[in-house]
């Protein structure tokens, strides 16, 4: 009698999600229209950035959908492995040129400080939490892996930010800590705690609230999707703790790198560290 019940159960989410046509994307698109009229009658200025920004979104998804479709049917360990690879290495370029620093000093350091993470916590995912066979299954390593390195993302462009202008508004802190005997790694420390708190505020206050506020994207993608709303929410909790964990761990690596890269020999704030790339 169980038994049948969870079966019924189990048909009742076999669904799937909604499609949406071609004139319904259009109709979609059509909100554009009216964004521009508000943006445009309160002279805000960025009517050519959303045009451009949504020119982007089209046609980096519609290529993404394209490709990816063929990643997953060939799911090849090789290839899923190197596109996280590139993942990385987008989103590492990314944070450095949103934090206006220079590449050649820091993309690096970089690309380690979210590889390293992002490989370790995706394997401790596959492994230990979903327990899959086939660790490197190409439609959970890929999707895992970029709700990681967008969210890393974020918390990097912030912590790096955070860092260095800590470091140059309180500088002669800093050389005064050097003076009286502090190390590097001591007198910038300071900055480092103060750029971690602030860049993983954010992720602290969307885990406090989810369910309240708002039901996240995993969730919510996975109910539209038909799954049972109680698989959804374990790996909605799931998927928030290892952003968490991924992203701490990133930023405290990033930092790391940031303080010996950004200072010179004399152990000073490098000031060519800010020149745009």
């Amino acid at each position: 009698m169980a038994n049948r019940t969870n079966e019924n159960d189990n048909q009742l989410y076999r669904m799937n999600a909604a499609d949406i046509s071609i004139s319904g994307l259009l109709l979609g698109l059509l909100l554009i229209a009216p964004t521009l009229l508000i943006i445009w009658r309160l002279k805000l200025g960025f009517n050519q950035k959303l045009l451009v920004a949504v020119g982007r979104m089209l046609l980096q998804l519609g290529f993404v959908g394209v490709y990816l479709k063929y990643i997953f049917l060939l799911d090849n360990a090789f290839v899923n492995v190197a596109y996280i690879l590139l993942m990385v290495l987008f989103a590492a370029l990314s944070g450095i040129r949103n934090s206006s620093l220079r590449l050649k000093k820091l993309l690096f350091p970089t690309f380690t400080a979210m590889l390293l993470p992002t490989l370790f916590t995706i394997f401790y995912f596959n492994l230990a939490i979903v327990q899959i066979d086939h660790i490197f299954q190409a439609n959970i390593l890929i999707p895992i892996a970029g709700l990681m390195l967008g969210n890393t993302l974020k918390t990097n462009i912030v912590a790096l930010k955070s860092f260095f202008n800590s470091a140059q508004k309180e500088e002669k802190t800093y050389l005064f800590l050097l003076a009286n005997g502090a190390t590097k790694n001591e007198a910038a420390r300071p900055f480092l705690k103060e750029a971690i708190r602030t860049a993983m505020a954010p992720n602290l206050a969307s885990m406090a609230t989810v369910g309240l506020v708002s039901l996240p994207g995993v969730m919510t993608g996975q109910i539209l999707g038909g799954s049972d709303p109680m698989l959804a929410v374990k790996y909605q909790i799931m998927v928030m703790i290892i952003i968490f964990f991924n992203s701490l761990l990133s930023n405290i690596l990033q930092l790391l790198f940031a303080i010996r890269n950004g200072f010179d020999n004399r152990d000073q704030l490098n000031k060519e560290l800010f020149s745009k790339a």
